[in-house]
């Protein structure tokens, strides 16, 4: 039995480096009746793929679907540029023809609320920001790209049901 008490000591230091996130999908893997739920947004949350969704969407009349992106995620853009993106993620919503599509522009428009929550400590919604937090926390958690989640983690921050 030493073999397995090594291992399982390398394994507690292993998990002892994870990220909260890194810890959530070991615990889903080992989990044998781990339910599937898929959630769009998440799905949606694979950089490479809400760009393209997002240039499909745009067509040439909005900006960039990587433009969009680079302004939600960048502390610089100012509110003016997060209250736009906003509304063009809307708008796209609003004329999306697929399940992604929608998704991603939802997505876009979480995104730039939690921007502006994050980086200004601004609401641009007419939603109580505290309203959001268990999505907020779902998506810093669960979302592929590192750069999404942390707009999400800056926002989280910012709310006062999450500070210690």
């Amino acid at each position: 039995m030493p073999d397995a008490e090594i291992s399982m000591l390398d394994m507690l230091e292993m998990l002892d480096h994870c990220t909260g996130r890194q810890l959530k999908e070991l615990l889903a893997l080992a989990s044998a009746h781990a339910k599937v739920k898929p959630n769009r947004l998440v799905e949606a949350g694979d950089s490479e793929q809400l760009r393209r969704l997002l240039a499909e969407m745009c067509c040439g009349a909005e900006p960039s679907g990587a433009a969009l992106l680079e302004a939600v995620c960048s502390p610089d853009t100012t509110l003016e540029v997060l209250v736009a993106t906003k509304r063009i993620a809307k708008r796209l919503a609003g004329s999306s023809e697929t399940r992604p599509q929608s998704a991603a522009a939802t997505l876009l428009y979480h995104l730039s609320v939690a921007s502006a929550l994050g980086y200004h400590n601004r609401n641009i919604s007419s939603k109580d920001p505290a309203e959001r937090l268990p999505l907020y926390e779902q998506l810093a958690t669960e979302l592929p790209d590192e750069e999404l989640a942390a707009v999400f983690e800056k926002a989280i921050a910012r709310l006062p049901s999450a500070r210690p």
